[in-house]
């Protein structure tokens, strides 16, 4: 059976507010120090989950899998970031004009995010997630959204009896 235009659209979410170019210059806003070889290890593992790295036809990737409780990202990019929930369901908060916007997805949604937008997911049960940008990677840190992601991590990781946050 083919889906209705009104399933497909429902499935589609499309941040569309602009990001702030000039985000960059705020003091919310740092470079993270992650080594740029860790970040083209194929595949990184955590309490949270895992990040598979992935290339098909020249195109990079990442089929990222995160467990109930955990969030992700809490960046921006100067680049169109493409997510596609597979599986499981989460929540993508995104930051306009200093105000926190929270929506919950779905399997099958496709998310566009524009670039400079500050976003972090928040995964409600174990999920997997693909996810794609239209320029070369590169990210910045939104250190509200980056704390949080810490704090909550070291909190669920303290339920679970032992293990550790890695980035």
């Amino acid at each position: 059976m083919r889906p209705k235009n009104s399933d497909i659209i429902s499935n589609f979410t499309y941040v569309s507010v602009n990001g702030d170019p000039g985000i960059y210059l705020s003091p919310l806003v740092t470079k993270p120090d992650n080594n740029q070889e860790e970040r083209e290890l194929p595949i990184h593992e955590d309490e949270r989950g895992r990040i598979v790295r992935a290339n098909f036809k020249g195109g990079k990737f990442n089929i990222i899998e995160t467990k109930k409780g955990f969030m992700r990202s809490g960046d921006l990019h100067k680049s169109t970031q493409f997510d596609w929930l597979i599986s499981g369901k989460a929540e993508l908060w995104t930051l306009s004009n200093n105000i926190t916007k929270v929506i919950t997805i779905k399997p099958t949604t496709f998310i566009v995010i524009k670039p400079h937008v500050p976003h972090l997911f928040n995964f409600l049960e174990d999920s997997v997630m693909i996810e794609k940008w239209d320029k070369p990677f590169d990210a910045w840190f939104y250190k509200p959204y980056r704390e949080l992601i810490d704090r909550q991590c070291q909190k669920r990781v303290a339920e679970l009896d032992g293990g550790h946050c890695l980035e």
